[in-house]
């Protein structure tokens, strides 16, 4: 039976918030403020390709340093408008849902769910980004392009202070999005690899909802 809690916040979301607000940038196709036009535009006929995404990641996290702190593999799915899933494995077990208008993050070691409205402030988190309007971000970010070969390299710096990361770092090989990385404000990275993508391909039915199980605390926020 699950056991309902209302608190204002735990750590483990808070941990994750960074990343949920990257990957909600780009579900959300939404467009940084214009430092560079040509950029901008750029960016944003990458993103408008991608309707969806399946696929495999390891992510690594890294101090100001570069030691590294935690490495962890996982699966990532996205969809416009505003879906993600997000599954990371053992030894940091964690997945975290959105259907666009709600948050589930289940933490299996400390059986646990956090349930939270889509709320601005997650609204600019790094998973909107790939799943939504490119229209809409304007007013928050700066775009730059810093690399342009091989690899299609842009940088997204929030014009807010209080935002949970100091820039966003998007990769493309032909055309289509293999890394990203968040830096937050000590100077810790979030590096995130890509593998076995699969765009626009049919998705499993139910992937985007989360189904809590029995016996677990449900933290509402």
């Amino acid at each position: 039976m699950m056991k309902k809690l209302s608190v204002p916040g735990n750590k483990y979301l808070a941990l994750s918030k960074k990343l949920i607000a990257g990957l909600l940038l780009l579900v959300s196709s939404i467009l940084p403020a214009q430092a560079d036009q040509a950029a901008v535009n750029r960016l944003g006929s990458l993103l408008d390709k991608m309707d969806s995404l399946d696929a495999g990641f390891q992510q690594r996290i890294l101090d100001a340093r570069g030691a590294r702190l935690q490495e962890v593999d996982g699966k990532l799915s996205l969809k416009r408008p505003g879906k993600f899933y997000w599954q990371t494995e053992n030894p940091f077990p964690q997945t975290v849902v959105s259907d666009g208008s709600t948050l589930w993050l289940f933490d299996p070691d400390l059986e646990q769910v956090t349930i939270q409205q889509i709320d601005e402030s997650i609204s600019r988190t790094p998973a909107m980004l790939l799943s939504g309007d490119v229209a809409s971000i304007t007013e928050k970010f700066e775009v730059l392009k810093v690399r342009d070969s091989d690899i299609e390299e842009f940088v997204l710096r929030p014009k807010e202070e209080e935002s949970l990361f100091e820039e966003l770092r998007l990769n493309f090989a032909d055309q289509w999005l293999v890394s990203l990385l968040l830096v937050d404000s000590l100077g810790q990275r979030t590096a995130i690899e890509l593998r076995d993508v699969r765009f626009n391909q049919e998705q499993k039915a139910g992937r985007y909802t989360f189904n809590v199980p029995d016996g677990v605390d449900v933290i509402q926020q």
